[in-house]
């Protein structure tokens, strides 16, 4: 299938869902060509909460080279938290592996300029400096979520969110990273985890919420070899 975007998936399979969906939503009244190469997330997980990230990288280098294999012309990760292993699976294929992030990297379409940015994510995702290496690069000032409230977030996504059934727990501790951002001055916030747009309508605040997973789409379609 020469041509089509590729999407290392199932970490977990509703951000997969959501990059599938959002993918050809962009492209109608057309649609676009995709493979998708959909690991187990348990043991995925399993590995990456004990620290085994030379068998999480491995994995996903086997599946950008499948994809590659089968006709992708560009790869995308379809998690946040995956990217600690993005460059390994760049460095694995020879077609283009485009980063979430990217689109970060030039934000001013994205973002008001050298404002203050809230980031929500995994507790590895902000460790990592996925979304703030680049949009601190770019001369915005980072916030994140701390101690307590970094804990929580992360658990929320972990659980109940990855698997599509978030509990009222899962929603609140999202809404109490949100709040604390707010209350710190941020001017925006991105859903900096590929599962956060699924709850967006749950979460209540009046600062624009910038989905990670829009940006890293549109950037995968014109990237996308014709």
């Amino acid at each position: 299938m020469a041509g089509a975007i590729g999407l290392i998936g199932g970490t977990g399979w509703p951000s997969t869902a959501l990059y599938y969906e959002r993918l050809n939503r962009l492209a109608e009244p057309g649609t676009v060509p995709v493979l998708i190469a959909s690991l187990s997330f348990a043991p995925v997980l399993a590995d990456a909460e004990q620290g085994r990230f030379d068998l999480v990288t491995a994995a996903f280098v086997q599946a950008g080279q499948a994809l590659e294999a089968a006709g992708a012309g560009v790869i995308g990760l379809c998690a946040a938290t995956a990217h600690l292993a993005f460059d390994a699976v760049a460095d694995a294929v020879a077609v283009p592996c485009l980063h979430i992030a990217e689109p970060f990297r030039r934000p001013a379409d994205l973002l008001p300029a050298g404002a203050s940015i809230g980031v929500l994510g995994t507790a590895q995702t902000l460790e990592q400096g996925v979304f703030a290496g680049p949009l601190a690069a770019a001369g915005h000032r980072v916030l994140s979520p701390e101690g307590a409230l970094a804990a929580g977030l992360d658990r929320a996504i972990k659980t109940g969110i990855s698997s599509g059934r978030p509990t009222a727990d899962d929603i609140a501790a999202v809404q109490a990273a949100l709040d604390d951002l707010t209350a710190r001055g941020a001017a925006c916030v991105v859903l900096g985890c590929t599962e956060l747009p699924l709850i967006r309508d749950r979460l209540n605040t009046d600062l624009p919420l910038i989905d990670a997973v829009a940006a890293h789409c549109r950037a995968l379609l014109a990237a996308r070899p014709i």
